[in-house]
């Protein structure tokens, strides 16, 4: 059986109501979607969806260039640190532990800038390692020919 809606005009906000609301939009400009029994204002934010959003694509905007990763590659910790920051706070170095994005969540142009860090971090290690192993790749030859001749 369908429940009729009907929009009903609120002291500065506008509501879709039925036996539960469902939509709330004020004045602000601020919406909530689904129980709003549950969550009344989106706190700090213009909009919250109950159980999520699906969709197909998402664009995220980026103000400035501070607010990218580009700078990692003169920061690189030491592996040491990585491994010393790992051992310590058991997640990964400069990353938020699951107990904070539990109690803050995460915004995702500031998570997306944190991974790729991570990932421009790996590059590099995995660049020094492979200039270290054709390195060593020489000494050996260079040690089996010296053995070759004697």
């Amino acid at each position: 059986m369908r429940q009729l809606l009907f929009i009903c005009f609120f002291l500065g906000s506008v509501t879709i109501c039925s036996s539960q609301d469902i939509l709330m939009l004020k004045t602000s400009g601020k919406v909530v979607i689904g129980d709003t029994s549950i969550i009344s204002t989106p706190g700090p934010y213009n909009l919250y969806v109950q159980n999520g959003v699906l969709t197909e694509k998402v664009k995220v905007a980026v103000k400035t260039t501070n607010e990218w990763s580009d700078h990692a590659f003169a920061n690189t910790p030491t592996l040491q640190a990585v491994k010393s920051s790992i051992e310590t706070n058991s997640h990964l170095y400069n990353m938020p532990s699951a107990s904070e994005l539990v109690k803050n969540g995460y915004e995702l142009q500031s998570m997306d800038s944190r991974i790729l860090e991570q990932v421009e971090w790996l590059w590099q290690y995995t660049i020094k390692l492979a200039e270290e192993n054709q390195t060593l790749k020489k000494e050996i030859e260079s040690l089996k020919e010296k053995i070759d001749k004697k």
